[in-house]
C-alpha cells in the first residue's frame, strides 16, 4: 500500500512539473521525426515598432456620430440668483437689470429664450413667507424674463419655474456651495 501512494505521489507531481513547464512556456516534448527548430530571438520593442503599434485618433475624423440624432446642445447663460436677489425675494438688486441686458447682448435676434428659475433644496419658512421654492422660482425667472423683455422685445421669452426640482451639476446635497450653485436663473436659446 505504500508502493502504491509512493507511485501516485510521482506520477502527480511529474504531471504538475510537465502543466507548470508548459505554463511558463517550456517546449513541449518533440513529436517522433520531428526536429526542433532554430531558436527564437529575444524581441526587442524599437522606436519603430513602438510608432507602429501607436494609433492617434482625430475625433473630427473617426466620430461620426455621439448618441441618438438629438439636436444642438442650447447656449446658456446661467445669472446666479444670490447676486440678483436678496434672500427670499425676486425684486431684482440695483444694477442687476442693466447686467442682465448686457448678458443677453450675445442672444440672436428674434431669438426664443427659455427663462428657468432654480431653487437650492432648503425648504422656504412657511411661518415667514406665504410661498415655496416653486412660487419663488417662477417669480425670479419672471423678474428676469420682464428686465429683458424690457430692452429686447424682440426675443420671445419661455418663463418656467423650476423649483429645486432640477439641480445644478455641481450642486444639491446640502452643501453651502452646492446649494449656491442651484439657486439660479437660466437662460437657454438655440440656433
Amino acid at each position: 500500500m505504500h508502493r502504491t501512494a509512493l507511485r501516485r505521489s510521482t506520477a502527480a507531481a511529474s504531471l504538475a512539473a510537465s502543466a507548470l513547464l508548459l505554463a511558463l512556456g517550456a517546449p513541449a516534448a518533440l513529436a517522433e521525426g520531428e526536429t526542433e527548430g532554430p531558436p527564437e530571438q529575444p524581441f526587442e520593442i524599437t522606436d519603430e515598432i513602438l510608432q507602429r503599434s501607436i494609433t492617434v485618433y482625430d475625433p473630427a475624423r473617426s466620430i461620426t456620430e455621439l448618441g441618438g440624432s438629438e439636436p444642438a446642445e442650447d447656449e446658456v447663460i446661467v445669472l446666479e440668483a444670490d447676486i440678483l436677489f436678496p434672500s427670499n425675494a425676486w425684486d431684482l438688486s440695483d444694477g442687476a437689470a442693466a447686467r442682465i441686458v448686457e448678458l443677453a447682448a450675445e442672444i440672436p435676434e428674434g431669438a426664443t429664450v427659455q427663462v428657468g428659475g432654480h431653487t437650492d433644496s432648503l425648504p422656504v419658512d412657511r411661518s415667514q413667507y406665504d410661498f415655496d421654492n416653486q412660487q419663488l422660482s417662477e417669480n425670479r425667472a419672471q423678474a428676469v424674463a420682464d428686465a429683458l423683455i424690457a430692452e429686447r422685445p424682440d426675443l420671445t421669452l419661455e418663463v418656467t419655474g423650476h423649483g429645486d426640482a432640477k439641480p445644478a451639476a455641481a450642486g444639491g446635497g446640502g452643501e453651502d456651495a452646492g446649494n449656491a450653485a442651484d439657486r439660479r436663473v437660466e437662460l437657454r436659446y438655440g440656433d
